[in-house]
């Protein structure tokens, strides 16, 4: 099970895969996020699986790679226990040339900061502990000269959401606690304007967004409308920064994701998208809007089959979105007690040097297109509608009363050919090349395959 990268062009077609070359050294490896630094460069962050003696161990890895996808350097990270389990779980872009990478061991209380350069260097790393049962730091954000770093605490089941406040150097200046009445679980912190907006994915209650200024002092929560979901659905960064005072924040599962363009100013959304599918990026430009989602359920044969796959799309403007795969909603958030809040120092000391790994990415066969929002086209299906023959050469015949209008999808979602039946229900399918469809009619999708004669 090797994680993987994928490249794709401007229309979203996938040109290449990377995977992790197979090696006696590792069984796993798991990547959660990429950062770009560069126009020339990102970043990938996760976990590998490396033989420690006797038993097996994950690190955390961060693997540079240029814009075609070619390895640049790679490095494995350690807390302050060498023989814990860690994975890096965030990398802050500083400039073009400078990156931050926060690495927390998986169960325990130990975690890692590092100031690393563009070529894989280190400039210096801080170990953060706490004599806790678990201390895990989720996520930081760079403002002006210092570094807002949040996470969650448990002491002996009393759980707590963390925010520490370090100089440029790694060094903590202050740092708090936040005691609530359900579990915290402070995923992702970002800038807006001059205050802190964080969000708290609590399974046990409504997720929610808190706004604090850069003392740690809450001016205003707010609690979303979740829809179904399992808690190892939700999205790893929740936020995206739209501008200084706008952002996006999402949440759901495979069953459906609720996404809110929000107003950083009174924390109320403007526009609010529904989505059947699981919601785990969005990134907003000056002219287009792109999604990353996963998900949808498929029903094959009258079966429920949760197919967990991952859908790029791309569009000019919300309304788009809203008219592609989408639709609107406008439950309004509410507001929930502010949480105490408790001043907390965990231990600092120097970290541990990452340390170099020759590991490369092997190229691999391109991925075909997964069929795009097929969960708004009504499913994958079959029925009592007669149709055939499928495969088809130059005619499908479809059993109607009367003309139904049509439409025919590649795998990518694109529509090739629409019309009308003909009396007989005969629909011409000779300009089509060879190749797997979607069969669009009357509220239904049908996959075909079109086989032309040699």
């Amino acid at each position: 099970s090797n994680g993987f990268l994928s490249v794709h062009n401007t229309t979203g077609t996938c040109t290449a895969t990377y995977f992790l070359s197979q090696s006696a050294l590792s069984s796993y490896s798991d990547f959660n996020q990429i950062v770009k630094i560069n126009d020339t460069m990102a970043v990938i962050g996760g976990k590998i699986s490396l033989a420690g003696g006797p038993i097996e161990l994950w690190k955390g890895i961060t693997i540079a790679v240029n814009d075609q996808g070619s390895v640049l350097w790679t490095l494995t990270h350690e807390v302050s226990s060498p023989m814990e389990d860690v994975v890096v779980n965030d990398i802050e872009r500083y400039n073009d040339s400078v990156l931050f990478v926060l690495s927390s061991s998986i169960g325990t209380s130990r975690n890692a900061l590092s100031k690393i350069d563009r070529m894989g260097n280190l400039a210096w790393s801080k170990n953060f502990d706490a004599n806790n049962e678990s201390f895990q730091l989720n996520d930081l954000c760079w403002i002006d000269s210092n570094l807002f770093v949040c996470g969650t605490l448990n002491e002996s089941g009393s759980i707590s959401g963390v925010v520490l406040k370090l100089d440029s150097s790694g060094n903590l200046i202050e740092g708090f606690k936040y005691n609530y009445n359900n579990f915290p679980d402070f995923v992702q912190v970002i800038k807006q304007g001059m205050h802190l907006v964080l969000a708290n994915c609590a399974p046990s209650s409504d997720q929610t967004l808190i706004k604090m200024d850069f003392s740690g002092n809450i001016v205003d929560q707010k609690s979303y409308p979740m829809m179904a979901q399992m808690p190892e659905d939700q999205a790893l960064k929740p936020l995206s920064v739209i501008d200084s005072s706008h952002f996006w924040f999402f949440h759901g599962g495979h069953f459906g994701s609720m996404g809110y363009q929000i107003e950083g100013t009174n924390m109320l959304p403007y526009n609010v998208v529904n989505h059947v599918g699981n919601l785990q990026t969005v990134l907003q430009q000056d002219t287009s809007i792109k999604w990353l989602s996963s998900g949808p359920i498929y029903g094959i044969k009258s079966q429920l089959v949760l197919q967990k796959h991952y859908a790029i799309t791309s569009a000019d403007s919300l309304d788009a979105l809203y008219a592609f795969c989408t639709y609107p909603s406008n439950e309004p958030p509410t507001n929930q007690l502010v949480p105490v809040r408790v001043n907390f120092s965990p231990t600092l000391s120097q970290g541990n040097t990452p340390n170099p790994l020759n590991y490369p990415f092997l190229a691999n066969e391109a991925w075909t297109d997964e069929p795009l929002c097929v969960e708004m086209l009504g499913g994958t299906e079959e029925s009592t509608l007669m149709l055939g023959p499928n495969p088809c050469d130059e005619v499908l015949k479809i059993e109607v009363q009367a003309p139904l209008e049509y439409s025919i999808l590649n795998l990518g979602g694109r529509i090739v050919q629409s019309g009308q039946t003909n009396p007989l229900g005969h629909i011409d399918t000779r300009a089509l090349p060879n190749g797997f469809y979607l069969f669009m009619l009357a509220n239904r999708t049908y996959r075909i395959q079109v086989m032309h004669g040699g």
